[in-house]
């Protein structure tokens, strides 16, 4: 059986989905894998239309398979908005649930690096899940949160511990 940890020495797994500071946080994240010689991970996420529930009562597989390919497309234009080169191991994957669970779960350990976008506190934020916060609380792996003006160059935001 193929164990997707015994073919790296360490990961950077990045959480993209169409937040502006989507190409930002991928580029924060590639140039920390091109730095620690690691592969990127570039992981966004789908749900169901109208949530599990729905899909429960009344699934409709070509909804869902639309709704995946959205999420290809949409991390596909941010891979290419953030200039990734070919030199870089690269690993596009498109899963299904909520970005801060997924994130959580792929993020193993201590050999791997979960970076994240900080979002911006907003009035009502509470109501709605953010990865960022969700990550803080469960990624069992060191987390690097990326403010949404890093910009290449500049010194680099700081890990949480």
């Amino acid at each position: 059986m193929h164990n997707e940890r015994s073919d790296h020495e360490g990961r950077v797994i990045v959480g993209v989905d169409d937040h502006k500071g989507g190409v930002v946080t991928l580029r924060c994240a590639a140039e920390e894998a091109r730095r620690r010689h690691a592969v990127l991970v570039a992981v966004t996420v789908w749900s169901p239309y109208g949530g599990e529930a729905a899909e429960r009562a009344l699934p409709c597989p070509e909804l869902d398979a639309a709704q995946k390919a959205s999420a290809q497309a949409m991390l596909d234009a941010a891979c290419e908005g953030a200039g990734l080169t070919d030199l870089l191991p690269v690993r596009r994957r498109v899963e299904r649930g909520l970005l801060g669970p997924v994130l959580a779960r792929l993020a193993h350990g201590p050999q791997d690096l979960l970076v994240i976008g900080l979002r911006h506190l907003r009035a009502f934020a509470s109501l709605r899940p953010s990865p960022d916060r969700y990550c803080l609380r469960n990624a069992a792996a060191p987390l690097l949160i990326v403010p949404p003006d890093w910009a290449p160059g500049a010194p680099g935001p700081a890990a949480a511990a």
